[in-house]
C-alpha cells in the first residue's frame, strides 16, 4: 500500500498507453523527459542527469514550457532540437 499525495495515475501510468505523450530529448546538453500537452507544446517532466549543476539551471526545471520540438539528423542518428523556447 502506498500513502502519497501524488495521484495514482501519475505513479502507475501505463508506459504503452502514454508512450506517445512522453519523449526523452537532449536540451542544453542534458537529457530531459518531455510530456506532450494537448495544444502541441511540451513541458519538461523530469531532468535525467548526474551533474548537480544541471538541477540549478532554470531552463531545465520541471514545468518549463517548450513550444516546439524538431528532429535533427546527425552522424550518430536522430536527435531532437528545441525550437522557440
Amino acid at each position: 500500500m502506498i500513502y502519497s499525495v501524488v495521484p495514482y495515475e501519475q505513479i502507475f501510468y501505463n508506459s504503452e498507453d502514454n508512450a506517445f505523450m512522453r519523449m526523452e530529448v537532449s536540451l542544453h546538453g542534458e537529457r530531459v523527459v518531455l510530456m506532450k500537452n494537448h495544444d502541441n507544446t511540451y513541458t519538461i517532466e523530469r531532468l535525467l542527469s548526474t551533474n548537480p549543476k544541471a538541477y540549478l539551471r532554470p531552463e531545465l526545471s520541471p514545468g518549463t514550457l517548450i513550444m516546439n520540438v524538431e528532429p535533427v539528423k546527425n552522424a550518430s542518428g536522430v536527435t531532437w532540437e528545441i525550437m522557440n523556447t
